[in-house]
């Protein structure tokens, strides 16, 4: 048995197996009194998720036979009503359901969370194998159309040209005319306009996301029109594009919110957070990168349109990258420590640690990991391994040193 709340609505009357649904146009409701409502109304989730998962029940069944005549079975005529319902009801998703974040936008973990679990259908992006991205996977036929020039724009986007005036691009297109027209990036809007717009109508090229009428392929190659080389020449074949993440994930063009770059966010870390959240949680910890205190950005160290290396570094390895500003870790050193030459990370970990320095683990265990053997590390918390700076209490230059008596980089 499914009970529904009061405020579900649509049209027609239904009354099945103990399930009463009045539908909005139907005489029940005429003369109930009550003040009619806008269709397509819903109390809460619930409400629609246990009549979508209905609906999907029965739509996979055949109709019951109306001969028998049982408690519970349904006739012909009441199956067709019931699903005619589910069609309109499945047309339509509550308010509630439709604000939710998706993955690639939210601003937490609980948010992307309720994107893909919330009792809503996904969409093809938001479920996506790929990536926690948006965008079709299929390309609808294009529209003829011609360029009818900015001013026709004006008469409906006022208030996004002004906002767009004062972003980079806007400024640049005061002085270079004709440069960031509108349909240089959203395409011949003669049959947008002539259909009274809307969002997507007329063939005009939408940048939300959530558009399922063009590929991330499509989108992307827009914005690559002017910004192929530089940072982007690595964009084809790098981890975000094959994941098919779009330009506009990132990038918010039509209006200003970073000083730079022209980002999604305020903060360059807040836009990288959107996907990585485990990183989010490491710069809270109390040895970190100084990204909390705006000395630095994640783009510092990575490039997100592509390199050649793993992690999207800029530089050819984990050291390079780590010597750009640790400069006098780079040597070389007369005498050297082995795990320090082959990667900073054997014993750091970049994006945070609870640990000073952001050491992986704390010392001594740290260095017990290879140096097992003798000064009596297992003596207790009394030995001189255990106290203050542990094992560099004696070898002060674990990064390598000139001395010529610092083979056991004492000094």
């Amino acid at each position: 048995m499914l009970s529904c709340p009061q405020p579900a609505k649509a049209e027609g009357a239904l009354t099945i197996a103990d399930i009463n649904l009045t539908l909005r146009g139907s005489p029940q409701a005429a003369n109930s009194g009550r003040p009619s409502q806008p269709t397509q109304q819903y109390a809460n989730d619930e409400t629609y998720s246990a009549l979508t998962a209905f609906a999907a029940q029965i739509g996979a069944q055949a109709p019951a036979s109306a001969a028998t005549g049982a408690a519970g079975q349904i006739d012909d005529q009441s199956f067709s009503a019931l699903r005619d319902f589910a069609q309109r009801l499945g047309a339509a998703q509550p308010e509630s359901i439709k604000a939710l974040p998706k993955l690639a936008e939210a601003d937490n973990l609980i948010d992307a969370l309720r994107g893909n679990n919330g009792g809503a259908t996904s969409s093809p992006a938001a479920s996506s194998k790929s990536g926690p991205v948006a965008g079709g996977k299929h390309s609808k036929t294009p529209v003829e159309a011609t360029f009818v020039g900015a001013k026709v724009c004006l008469t409906c986007h006022a208030g996004q040209t002004a906002a767009f005036e004062k972003t980079l691009m806007g400024r640049i297109g005061k002085t270079q005319k004709g440069k960031f027209d509108c349909e240089n990036c959203h395409g011949p809007g003669s049959a947008h306009a002539k259909a009274g717009g809307g969002r997507g109508v007329g063939g005009i090229i939408s940048f939300r996301p959530e558009d399922q009428s063009r590929t991330a392929d499509e989108n992307n190659a827009i914005c690559l029109t002017c910004h192929q080389r530089g940072d982007r020449t690595y964009w084809n074949g790098s981890t975000h594009e094959t994941r098919g993440l779009m330009c506009s994930n990132c990038h918010t063009v039509m209006k200003e919110v970073s000083r730079k770059y022209q980002l999604k966010t305020a903060v360059e870390a807040e836009t990288c957070f959107q996907c990585h959240k485990d990183r989010r949680a490491q710069m809270a910890r109390s040895s970190h990168m100084p990204l909390r205190e705006g000395k630095m950005v994640c783009s510092d160290c990575h490039n997100p349109h592509g390199s050649t290396t793993d992690g999207l570094l800029k530089t050819a390895t984990i050291n390079d990258t780590c010597y750009k500003c640790h400069a006098e870790k780079r040597g070389p050193f007369l005498f050297e420590h082995a795990p320090v030459r082959e990667n900073c990370v054997n014993c750091h970990d970049p994006h945070g640690s609870v640990n000073e320095y952001m050491l992986k683990i704390s010392r001594p265990r740290l260095c017990t990991e290879c140096h097992a053997f003798g000064h009596g590390t297992t003596s207790g918390p009394l030995a001189v391994q255990s106290m203050s700076r542990q094992c560099q209490n004696c070898h002060t230059e674990v990064h390598g040193t000139n001395s010529p008596s610092g083979g056991l980089l004492h000094r």
